[in-house]
């Protein structure tokens, strides 16, 4: 098969897992995400501009999703009941697989995991800025209800707002590097997850892949939460731009540059190792 005919292929294969899986049953789970980004951040966010009498910038709703640690936990969760099926192993794939080489078929599998991460983070952008839309003003700037929030109220440390938008997040960094920073690093471990299911769906141990991944997601919230030095240690952490600097100092405690090589360079040797396995694959096991 010539080159261009094998870049079809693999397109092919990616397009038709894509359609098929926003036609499963899974895909309501977009919608128990959208109830969660309403209760935890719109609802915070509008709270926090009544209380200041300010208006809040629209894309800060994805902004503060991106950084707050109960919902980073909640995301991955139900991105992984999302991916928990993947890859499928029906009767069209096992017919790609003779057709056009196993190895095509986990180049096509890799290319609709990537289509399907990029599908769910430009999802929750839009979805929480139409969701902000109505209570917020449209600017790329942290705003003054946001900034302000905690010399307005010294009392109100405590405040959920301030646990969303932090202010290691908008004192160490324009609100474009943030947006910026939380929407790759995002796509990048959720990447990653998925390209661990596909890993030991093809050494046949798909059960493991969920297992894993389950506990990455947990280990890294405990970790995070704890602010322990082992949070580093886990994908978690590096997905979270507030958590590699220091509240006041310009400093960081973690490069961000270090998270980018930690998150693509993980989901690039799992990649190699995919490809690598698809030799060894025994299709219909696992």
């Amino acid at each position: 098969m010539s080159e261009r005919n094998c870049e079809k292929a693999i397109l092919h294969i990616a397009g038709t897992e894509f359609k098929r899986w926003l036609r499963s049953s899974r895909i309501i789970i977009l919608g128990v995400m959208l109830i969660f980004v309403h209760m935890q951040i719109i609802v915070t966010l509008q709270d926090c501009a009544s209380k200041t009498g300010l208006p809040v910038s629209v894309p800060e709703a994805f902004v503060a999703l991106g950084n707050s640690g109960s919902i980073v936990l909640i995301l991955p969760a139900l991105f992984l009941v999302l991916m928990s099926d993947f890859p499928q192993k029906s009767g069209i794939d096992f017919l790609y697989q003779i057709r056009c080489s196993k190895r095509m078929w986990i180049m096509g599998q890799i290319v609709f995991a990537l289509e399907a991460v990029v599908f769910i983070v430009v999802f929750l952008i839009l979805s929480s800025c139409l969701l902000m839309s109505g209570s917020g003003v449209w600017k790329m700037e942290f705003s003054d209800a946001v900034t302000h929030y905690s010399s307005i109220f010294p009392e109100r440390t405590g405040d959920y707002i301030l646990q969303l938008l932090p202010e290691n997040l908008y004192q160490q960094m324009t609100f474009r590097t943030a947006f910026a920073y939380t929407a790759t690093l995002l796509a990048l471990y959720f990447f990653l997850l998925a390209m661990i299911l596909l890993f030991t769906a093809l050494c046949n141990r798909k059960f493991v892949g969920v297992l894993l991944d389950g506990i990455l997601i947990v280990i890294g919230t405990v970790t995070c939460s704890a602010d322990s030095w082992l949070m580093w240690l886990f994908p978690m952490a590096h997905a979270i731009p507030w958590l590699h600097y220091e509240k006041y100092l310009s400093e960081q405690i973690f490069p961000i540059w270090g998270s980018y090589v930690c998150l693509s360079g993980s989901c690039a040797v799992l990649i190699v190792l995919c490809i690598v396995l698809s030799k060894k694959y025994q299709a219909g096991r696992g």
